[in-house]
């Protein structure tokens, strides 16, 4: 595969992530606060991603970009960048309780939803961004998984294991 076929499929598949991301919050990120609900979508997703990014030690300037790229594209508020901001930073620190959280996002958008998809959908293409797939990664992404009602065997038909090394 050459290099322009690669870079091509990284910018389709930050533009699906982009697309994905759009449908979910869509119109609820106005120019104000966000409401509680959300509030929590953005705190929720900004800080799975945020653990996801740091699973494997290190978050690579692939996943950081990522993050700040959908504040961008998605037009939040201040308000609402902080909170994402934040949200990324506690994720990163393993100052949440991952599967807490993934509670907290079923609770209002419950397992097999559109949102719950999508959701996986954007951190699935999150943990593959980098190219480089680590155990630990793949691992967290085995808990959001099942924490999110899906079978295991998703996670395999979308992510294969990484070969170790």
């Amino acid at each position: 595969m050459s290099g322009n076929d690669e870079a091509s499929k990284r910018f389709e598949g930050i533009r699906g992530i982009l697309n994905d991301l759009r449908l979910m919050l869509g119109d609820m990120l106005a120019m104000g606060r966000p409401t509680e609900d959300q509030q929590m979508v953005i705190e929720v997703f900004f800080g799975t991603m945020g653990y996801l990014a740091k699973a494997d030690r290190l978050v690579t300037s692939h996943e950081s970009d990522l993050a700040n790229r959908f504040m961008d594209e998605l037009d939040l508020s201040m308000a609402a960048r902080r909170i994402a901001s934040e949200a990324f930073e506690r994720g990163m620190h393993r100052n949440i309780n991952l599967q807490g959280e993934l509670l907290r996002f079923t609770d209002a958008h419950p397992a097999g939803s559109e949102d719950s998809k999508r959701l996986y959908d954007v951190l699935v293409r999150l943990a593959a961004s980098d190219s480089k797939l680590d155990q630990r990664e793949y691992d967290v992404m085995a808990q959001i998984t099942k924490a999110l009602g899906l079978p295991p065997e998703t996670l395999y038909a979308r992510l294969p294991p990484p070969v170790p090394r």
